[in-house]
Formats: C-alpha cells, sequence, structure tokens
C-alpha cells in the first residue's frame, strides 16, 4: 500500500475540508492570508488541514489553494444567502458528513493511533517466516459482505463449482471479478498492500488450492492460489522492510478494528434486514 505523497491532490483535499471552515467572529488566530467579506482564512486555519504545513508547496499551488478556498468561499456565502443549507437534501448530506468524519475520528483515536510498532517487531517476523518470502504468488478471490454467503460459495467450490464463474456471479470487489477473480500480476511477501494474517493464509496455499473465507474489515474473501514462482535473488530483509512494517501495522489496526466493532456491539441494539432493500 503507497503511500501518497503528492501535494495536489492533499491541496484539493484540504479545500474541501476548509469550504466555508474560516473565522468569521473574534480576533483570527494567526495572520490573514485569505478574506471574503467577513470571513477570514489564516496560516494557522491552512496548516491545521495540511500534514505538513507549506513544506514542499510551491509558489504556485499556494497561489492556487488560495484562488480556490476564495471561489468555493464566494460559493458558499452565495448559497447560504439562498437558503440552501435550509434544503431536506442538503441538511440529509450534511448529516451524514459529519456521521462519516466523526465515524473516521473515532477509528483514527482509537484504532491507528493507539498502534504502535518496533523495528525489533519487524525484523523478528521476518527472520521467523523467511522461507515464505522467497516465492511470489498470483491469486484469484471472490469478496462477498456475509460469513453466510461466504460459506454457501465454499461449500459450492468444493462441490467442484468454478472458481472464476463464481467470482464474475458473486463477488463485490469490481476491479477483480471481470477477470473471475483473478488479481493479475504477482504478489511479493511482505508487499505491504495486505494485512500480513492475510497473507499468511494466502501464501501458506498450495498451487491450485482455494482458502477457507477468511474476514478481513467488512468483508469476507475466498482466495485461490493460482501460481508460484521462486524469487530471485533470494529476498532479503531490507528489501521487504517498509512494506512487511506496513503489512504488521495493517494487521494490529485490523485486529483493534475488529475489537472495537465486536465491543460496540455488545453494549448496542443492532439489526438488519437486507431482504427489505429492493
Amino acid at each position: 500500500m503507497k503511500r501518497l505523497t503528492m501535494a495536489g491532490p492533499i491541496l484539493i483535499l484540504a479545500l474541501s475540508l476548509l469550504a466555508g471552515a474560516g473565522c468569521k467572529k473574534g480576533q483570527p488566530q494567526g495572520q490573514v492570508v485569505a478574506r471574503v467579506n467577513k470571513t477570514v482564512l489564516t496560516d494557522s486555519d491552512v496548516k491545521d488541514y495540511l500534514p505538513n504545513g507549506a513544506v514542499g508547496i510551491s509558489p504556485a499551488q499556494k497561489e492556487e489553494f488560495l484562488r480556490r478556498w476564495v471561489d468555493t468561499e464566494l460559493f458558499y456565502q452565495e448559497a447560504i444567502k439562498k437558503g440552501l443549507d435550509k434544503d431536506p437534501k442538503v441538511a440529509k448530506q450534511l448529516r451524514d458528513l459529519k456521521r462519516e468524519i466523526l465515524a473516521n475520528q473515532l477509528l483514527q483515536k482509537e484504532v491507528v493511533e493507539k498502534q504502535s510498532l518496533s523495528e525489533a517487531e519487524v525484523k523478528s517476523y521476518f527472520e521467523l517466516h523467511q522461507t515464505e518470502f522467497q516465492n511470489n504468488i498470483r491469486y484469484s478471490q471472490i469478496v462477498v459482505q456475509s460469513q453466510e454467503e461466504a460459506a454457501a460459495i465454499k461449500s459450492a467450490l468444493d462441490g467442484g463449482a468454478d472458481f472464476a464463474k463464481l467470482a464474475r456471479e458473486r463477488s463485490l470487489e469490481a476491479n477483480s471479478r471481470a477477470n473471475g477473480g483473478d488479481m493479475a500480476g504477482y504478489l511479493q511477501r511482505g508487499s505491504g498492500e495486505l494485512p500480513l494474517d492475510f497473507e499468511e493464509k494466502l501464501f501458506g496455499l498450495a498451487k491450485g488450492q482455494i482458502s477457507e473465507p477468511i474476514k478481513l474489515f467488512n468483508g469476507y474473501f475466498i482466495i485461490k492460489a493460482t501460481d508460484k514462482k521462486p524469487v530471485w535473488p533470494p529476498v532479503k530483509y531490507e528489501d521487504v522492510r517498509e512494506g512487511l512494517s506496513n503489512g504488521l501495522t495493517m494487521s494490529k489496526q485490523k485486529l483493534a478494528f475488529d475489537a472495537l466493532t465486536e465491543k460496540l456491539k455488545k453494549t448496542a441494539q443492532v439489526e438488519t434486514h437486507p431482504d427489505l432493500i429492493k
């Protein structure tokens, strides 16, 4: 899983978050960098939304950032004048957005920020599983929402059903579905694209073998190892250190995510009726 470092997408995201978020009353906190009527944008506002402040952002990008903020603020103020914030559809969208932001903030604090990983842990994992890193694997997958559906598909596969056909018919993962579940290309162990507990199950499969359903965040995966090929020259720790660290972190976050979900379900009244959705 690669981390994006481009300033452009970050600027656009920050602009969407900053829309209507300037200071209107009281003394502005920081230097004013833009103003529309009584609403100002300060350098402190900008720093709150850009991970590294203005580091790595060119003068032209700063000008573009401010131009877009001004445009967005003009549109925002005009929308308020026209009472669009009172529109029932808009009000619902705002409630939904608030719900998503708060839920994501909880996950950030309870799942992401509480997971730590030492260099010793990463190196120890590599040494314990070193032989598993000497093969790359090609695989296919079927992704479904429920454990019951995953179990039914696995039963059908055990009975001789065609994996590719079921993937096209049932898988929720659009990119691989059109290819009969094929993930296109070979995966390197420790690439950091997948949680390591998922990788362990995948690389533990023999060629042609199909896994039991695997729970991964909010879905269930059934995977098939379609090919394996040895890596040459042999993989060294330095080759996979970064990806391995990402994968271990994802695994820790997955465990924390599952634990938090189960904890909250035990203290809440939850019911679902998918059959009523038509």
